[in-house]
C-alpha cells in the first residue's frame, strides 16, 4: 500500500470504531492501528526516495539546456566562421554573431529559469504532500491518544465501582 492508502485505512479504523454504550468513547483495533503504522513508516523513505528522483530530474534538465546552449553557440561560432571573407561580410556577420550571442544568452537565461521554476514547483508539490501526510499522521496520533487515554479513564472509573 501507498502512504495515501494506508492513512485512509487509519481514517476507517477510527470512523469503524465502535462506541461504548451511552457514551462518546469508541473501541479502536489497537492492533490493525498499530500494523497501518508500521506500514506508513516503512513506505516514508518511499516518498523521500521520489523526492530525491525529482532533484535528480533538475539536474538533468539542467544539463540538457546547458548542452543545448553549447550547441547553439557552435553553430553561430561556424556560421560566423563561415561569413567572414570581407570586410562588408565580415561586419555583417559580426552583426549577426552578436545577435545570436544575445539571442542564445537570452535564450539560455529563459531555459535555465523555467527550469529553476519547474523544479522548484515539483519540490513545493512533494513538500506539501508531505506536510499533509504529516499532518494527518499528528492528528491521527492525537486522536489515538486521546482514544487510548479514554479507554484507560473508563477502565479506571470501572475499576472504582
Amino acid at each position: 500500500m501507498d502512504i495515501i492508502q494506508i492513512i485512509d485505512s487509519l481514517e476507517k479504523e477510527f470512523a469503524n470504531s465502535k462506541n461504548f454504550l451511552w457514551s462518546k468513547k469508541t473501541l479502536v483495533n489497537m492492533d490493525k492501528c498499530a500494523l497501518l503504522i508500521a506500514e506508513l513508516k516503512a513506505n516514508l523513505p518511499q516518498a523521500i526516495q521520489e523526492a530525491s528522483y525529482v532533484l535528480s530530474k533538475k539536474e538533468q534538465i539542467l544539463n540538457n539546456a546547458n548542452a543545448e546552449a553549447k550547441h547553439i553557440l557552435a553553430e553561430a561560432e561556424f556560421r560566423a566562421e563561415q561569413l567572414v571573407s570581407s570586410s562588408e561580410i565580415k561586419k555583417r556577420s559580426e552583426k549577426e554573431a552578436d545577435e545570436i550571442m544575445q539571442k542564445t544568452n537570452k535564450k539560455c537565461e529563459q531555459l535555465y529559469t523555467v527550469t529553476k521554476e519547474n523544479v522548484d514547483k515539483l519540490l513545493r508539490s512533494v513538500e506539501i504532500y508531505l506536510e499533509q501526510n504529516l499532518a494527518v499522521v499528528k492528528r491521527n496520533r492525537d486522536e489515538l491518544e486521546t482514544a487510548i487515554n479514554n479507554v484507560k479513564a473508563s477502565v479506571l472509573e470501572g475499576d472504582d465501582d
